[in-house]
């Protein structure tokens, strides 16, 4: 019964589902309704919430609007920029820590903007205009540097890239740079931009680790520190909400210890990243190395990249965007 109840919950998404409403449209009887939401709910695998009298809405942790003491729930994009954030998982062992992939980091940093995660990491151009619109999120410090790049099937006029991102920004400085006057295609996914390459509807496309690594052996390629030098790519930011807390104080200071162990648990982390993310373990290790893993972001070179991109901000949104470690 239990199983049941929490797959209808999973299912009704973001709208949740009504708790009278397992009762009425499922058969459930109320007294095991209610007993097995209880278990739930102490077990941190949904979210309940008074909605009007004594009617109840529920969520799973991963569909609610509403973050949940004791639990902290992060995105990450479908990438291997993101060691520290499993290694943290490990670490801090008084918080439970949810992780949601994400195709496109778009849709990542919209959730984190209304509240859907707590915490999450994605291009920092992403979270700043996020930040900006929605004036719920910061920024708090960096995840890696470097990690994309250019893969051509030929000479490009048609290049495919994911919008509003590291991999965008630095596909339009390329093209400037070799005054290409190109069309750029958005694609919602890796595997999509992927598949557009290779039938031949896109002619290049920017990517990032560890596809760049992969297509490289096929295709062509160019990186795109090689042609700018290092650049960050995501950043971790959280929502307003959870940033003052124990539990994302307890959650940085972890994040911010795991770095240094990313070398040493090396091997153990490439295994953890081509099973999460189903991609063979070959593929992970070598591109392994394909980004410099490190949450130190300057203010400095934030500003710079954002002021590159055509955003500059003021002295008083900086401040209240910015809490960098």
């Amino acid at each position: 019964m239990k199983e049941k109840i929490l797959q209808v919950v999973e299912k009704s998404g973001k709208s949740g589902v009504l708790q009278c409403d397992l009762t009425r449209i499922y058969g459930f009887s109320k007294s095991t309704v209610s007993t097995v939401l209880k278990e739930l709910e102490a077990s941190g695998e949904i979210v309940r919430r008074r909605v009007a009298g004594k009617s109840y809405r529920i969520w799973s942790i991963m569909n609610s609007p509403f973050s949940v003491k004791g639990v902290l729930r992060v995105g990450i994009l479908k990438a291997i920029e993101y060691p520290s954030i499993l290694l943290t998982r490990e670490i801090c062992k008084n918080i439970r820590i949810h992780i949601k992939i994400y195709n496109s980091a778009f849709s990542l940093t919209k959730d984190l903007a209304e509240g859907y995660l707590d915490a999450g990491c994605s291009p920092l151009i992403t979270q700043t205009l996020f930040a900006l619109v929605y004036r719920t999120i910061r920024i708090n410090a960096g995840c890696g540097y470097n990690g994309g790049g250019i893969i051509f099937r030929r000479n490009a006029k048609i290049f495919g890239s994911s919008e509003l991102s590291s991999m965008e920004y630095n596909l339009r400085r390329y093209m400037e740079r070799e005054n290409i006057d190109g069309e750029i295609r958005y694609f919602s996914s890796p595997q999509k931009m992927m598949r557009a390459l290779s039938t031949g509807d896109v002619d290049a496309i920017a990517i990032w680790e560890p596809y760049l690594t992969k297509l490289s052996k096929k295709y062509r390629s160019m990186r795109f520190e090689d042609v700018f030098g290092d650049y960050p790519c995501c950043t971790l930011a959280s929502n307003k909400r959870v940033g003052d807390t124990n539990e994302f104080r307890v959650f940085m200071d972890c994040y911010k210890s795991s770095f240094g162990e990313i070398e040493n648990r090396r091997e153990e982390l490439i295994e953890m990243e081509a099973m999460m993310f189903r991609l063979p373990k070959r593929d992970v290790r070598e591109a392994f190395n394909g980004f410099k893993y490190s949450y130190k972001l300057s203010l400095e070179d934030a500003l710079s990249l954002l002021q590159e991109f055509g955003l500059h901000l003021g002295n008083e949104i900086t401040k209240e965007i910015f809490h960098l470690l």
